[in-house]
Parts: C-alpha cells; structure tokens; sequence
C-alpha cells in the first residue's frame, strides 16, 4: 500500500470523526435548549442525562448517514473511501460505547 494511499483513509477517518463531532455538539444543544427552563414545552422530568442523550443521538445519525456512504463507495470501488469511512465509524462507535456506559453507570 502506497503512503498516498494511508493518508487518504487517514483523512477520511479523520473527516468522519469530525462529523460526529460535530453532530455530537449539535444533539447537545439541542437537548440543552429542550431542557432549560424557559422553554415552554419543557417536561416535568429534568433527570435525563445529555451525555446518554447525546451518544444515542450519534448512533442514529451515523447509521442514517455512514451506511449509505459505505454501499456508495463500495459500488464505485473507492476503497480508500470505504477503508477510511470503516474506520472513522469504528472510531466513533467505540467512543460511543463510552457515552453509553457512562449513562448505565450514572
């Protein structure tokens, strides 16, 4: 494997975790407007934990978003593509894992 070829996949992790990020920021947000008390429609129960909230959130999203672009790129047989996006997801699903076990334990 080329050195160019490592740094495609690299960066395309990279821009995958990145996303997550991002829309890891995004469900937080989201959760924290919900949930402050000047919000109308805001529920009686203020005991839901964002951190549970939120790696739920990043699941979702990914399954919605990172499988499609996986059957894409293995259609087009761009493995560098579908290499990077594996290991991006990887990535993020593990650091997921952690947000869900922080929730079981709190």
């Amino acid at each position: 494997m080329q050195v160019e070829d490592e740094r495609k996949i690299v960066f395309n992790a990279f821009l995958i975790v990145v996303f997550n990020l991002v829309v890891a920021c995004f469900g937080i947000a989201l959760f924290a407007w919900y949930y402050t008390p000047g919000n109308p429609i805001r529920p009686n129960r203020v005991d839901i934990n964002l951190v549970g909230f939120t790696g739920i959130f990043i699941g979702v999203s990914q399954a919605l978003y990172l499988t499609p672009l996986l059957i894409y790129a293995a259609r087009s047989r761009k493995w560098d593509l579908v290499k990077g996006a594996a290991l991006g997801g990887s990535v993020t699903a593990l650091l997921n894992v952690v947000l869900l076990l922080i929730l079981s334990e709190g």
